[in-house]
């Protein structure tokens, strides 16, 4: 399906293979890419510059990686070339941009948590145990433990009883989705963050507002980190000047 690269490759030129089949029609919405080491083969290189190619376009939305199954071409993926992305992905641009979100997210769900241990009422408490039930139970399907993670801090900012923190977390926690998925995988990141999760809760529970707030603000340097290393990706920051 792909033609070997006739030069020792980047990273780079194996997204641009990879988008000119995306254009050209060979793959499809939906459709699953071959593995990272049929991929290594027909292109002539080493596996990890795959590995890297895929995860930068998996941070921009374009590809879905779902460990144990495969990379999928994202159904929306139809629109990238008309639209060059979507607005969102458009203004996320420099690396400088996504730093200043994890910021924003620090800042803001550092409060937002102190609100909702202040306000928080049996209902709410139980929808987090809920969640976290899920992240232990289900802790090897990437989906639901993400979908859970998110819907743990999205219960928290609305038991903060603060609309305006509401919206402004939800838009920033949205920019980063593509993100969260890329590195979920990093070792070690998804255990560490069960148990902050389970922290977060615990303290919750005791009304101790300061305490939950301070294990948040390290939960979120954790990702921080994690997030840093990704979109230090030399094949990540490529792809996202292509679109520009």
């Amino acid at each position: 399906m792909l033609k070997p690269l006739k030069r020792k490759t980047l990273a780079e030129e194996i997204i641009k293979s990879i988008l000119e089949l995306i254009k050209d029609g060979k793959i499809k919405p939906g459709d699953k890419l071959p593995g990272e080491r049929d991929l290594a083969e027909q292109l002539k290189v080493s596996r990890a510059s795959v590995r890297e190619a895929l995860r930068a376009l998996s941070l921009t939305g374009v590809l879905t990686i779902r460990p144990g199954d495969g990379t999928y071409l994202n159904k929306t993926a139809e629109h990238l070339f008309n639209d060059l992305l979507n607005n969102k992905l458009n203004y996320i641009t420099k690396k400088s941009d996504f730093l200043q979100l994890i910021e924003a997210r620090k800042i803001l769900e550092s409060q937002l948590v102190k609100l909702a241990t202040q306000r928080a009422i049996p209902e709410v408490i139980s929808s987090l145990e809920k969640s976290v039930r899920k992240m232990r139970d289900h802790f090897n399907d990437v989906e639901i433990f993400i979908k859970e993670d998110v819907k743990f801090h999205i219960t928290i900012s609305e038991a903060a009883g603060n609309k305006i923190l509401y919206h402004a977390v939800s838009a920033v926690r949205d920019l980063l989705t593509n993100v969260q998925r890329a590195i979920v995988e990093i070792s070690g990141l998804r255990n560490r963050s069960l148990k902050y999760h389970m922290q977060i809760l615990e303290y919750i529970r005791a009304n101790n507002a300061e305490k939950a707030a301070e294990v948040m603000d390290k939960h979120i340097a954790d990702v921080e980190k994690a997030v840093k290393e990704c979109i230090n990706s030399k094949a990540f920051m490529f792809y996202v000047d292509s679109q520009n």
